[in-house]
């Protein structure tokens, strides 16, 4: 789902300077690149994860995954829900530290425990993309269009960040390496801290 700020303004003078100059904008562009790296990041390495870590033969691992993606769908309706009472920059500042601590949890955890967290990852990536995009985009006026193809744009980091994580993972350990999309969440919490006080945005479309 995407979301559209309700505070758009469509005035000409909202229109004047370069897309460039629109902070919140580019702050959100690259809280998109983190993020979409992160999701990258977490889902592509997960069996390889759940097999070192838990020692879980690939097949069992697998069905993990299927069980943690069922998680993102689920939590993808669960927080729409709360944004009816929380605010959207809120729930997602919320989201990203709950995530940090998940991952950092994933990454000193042992046996199954940090397979679990890993699935609680999945549970609280799932509002990430269409907040980030929303709250991108607000006030944007008729530069919406350019400013929203900037967004979705920044999908590129989901190609950036698994080679990084590939590479740690080659000279420490896949727990380890998971210290990358954890990383990432920080660019994230700070986006959302930064649009603490945008209190709705508006379903237009789905993602």
């Amino acid at each position: 789902m995407l979301f559209r700020s309700s505070d758009e303004d469509d005035s000409p003078s909202a229109n004047q300077e370069s897309i460039l100059t629109e902070k919140n904008l580019i702050t959100g562009v690259i809280a998109q690149f983190f993020y979409v790296g992160a999701q990258v990041c977490v889902s592509s390495f997960f069996i390889r994860f759940v097999s070192q870590a838990a020692n879980i033969t690939e097949k069992p691992a697998a069905k993990l995954l299927s069980i943690a993606l069922l998680a993102f769908m689920v939590g993808r309706f669960f927080g729409t829900f709360l944004m009816r009472f929380i605010a959207p920059s809120r729930l997602l500042a919320l989201y990203s530290l709950l995530n940090i601590g998940l991952l950092a949890i994933a990454v000193t955890g042992h046996g199954q425990v940090p397979v679990y967290a890993l699935i609680g990852v999945e549970f609280f990536m799932s509002i990430m993309f269409p907040t980030i995009f929303a709250l991108s985009i607000r006030g944007l006026g008729s530069k919406t269009k350019l400013g929203s193809s900037l967004v979705i744009m920044a999908i590129a980091g989901g190609a950036f960040f698994p080679v990084i994580m590939g590479q740690v993972s080659d000279l420490t350990t896949m727990q380890t390496a998971y210290l990358v999309p954890a990383c990432c969440f920080l660019p994230i919490l700070y986006f959302a801290v930064k649009n603490f006080t945008v209190k709705n945005v508006t379903l237009t479309a789905s993602h």
